[in-house]
């Protein structure tokens, strides 16, 4: 009998899975269509079937990775009481987070989220993912201001991530989360009186 014949998502998923080991391992501006094809065992023309550049793969392949880790986000915020500890839910959502960036299993690293394009989509999933806990744990705040207060929280998450993975050996994981989520916390006070005009709800 002959190789089972993939279908088309099947064979689009397995590019992508030779992808992030090859953008893991050498970078963007390193990588060849040629060593994606190699490490997925296909020809060349069959990735540029299903994508037609090296930024096209890019893309497909950050938008595949940050949906999935924002649905890992949004189970973790689900199973916390967002309306009622809101700032243990934001402590579970950071902590997964800084999981993410301390785990060197993971071959391409998306939570180290860098100038190309594709990444806008990444943040745009943390974004909506952070806003929707934002108007669960208080209503009051009306668009744009929890894709403004989302931003901020993203925005710091990413920053303290990146920075605290060069410094992991000294700063223990706990610490780092502790000082993000106490920055994060102490910010959302202050703009929840400014963007609702009223004390926000104790913790």
């Amino acid at each position: 009998m002959g190789k089972e014949r993939l279908s088309r998502e099947a064979r689009r998923n397995l590019i992508l899975d030779a992808a992030t080991e090859v953008f893991g391992r050498q970078g963007f501006e390193a990588t060849r269509m040629d060593d994606v094809a190699k490490a997925a065992g296909v020809a060349k023309g069959l990735v540029y079937k299903h994508f037609s550049s090296k930024d096209a793969l890019f893309e497909a392949l950050v938008d595949r990775q940050g949906r999935g880790y924002a649905e890992q986000l949004r189970g973790a915020l689900s199973a916390s009481d967002v309306a009622g500890q809101p700032y243990e839910a934001l402590r579970r959502g950071l902590a997964l987070w800084l999981q993410n960036v301390g785990d060197e299993r993971a071959a391409f690293n998306v939570t180290d989220p860098g100038v190309h394009d594709a990444y806008h989509s990444l943040r745009e999933h943390m974004r909506s993912v952070i806003a929707e806990s934002i108007t669960a744990a208080e209503p009051r705040v009306a668009a744009p201001y929890d894709r403004l207060l989302a931003a901020l929280i993203q925005g710091a998450a990413e920053n303290l991530g990146v920075v605290w993975r060069e410094y992991a050996e000294q700063v223990d994981q706990q610490v780092a989360l502790e000082m993000l989520a106490g920055f994060c916390w102490g910010g959302l006070m202050q703009l929840l009186m400014l963007v609702t005009g009223s004390e926000p709800a104790a913790p």
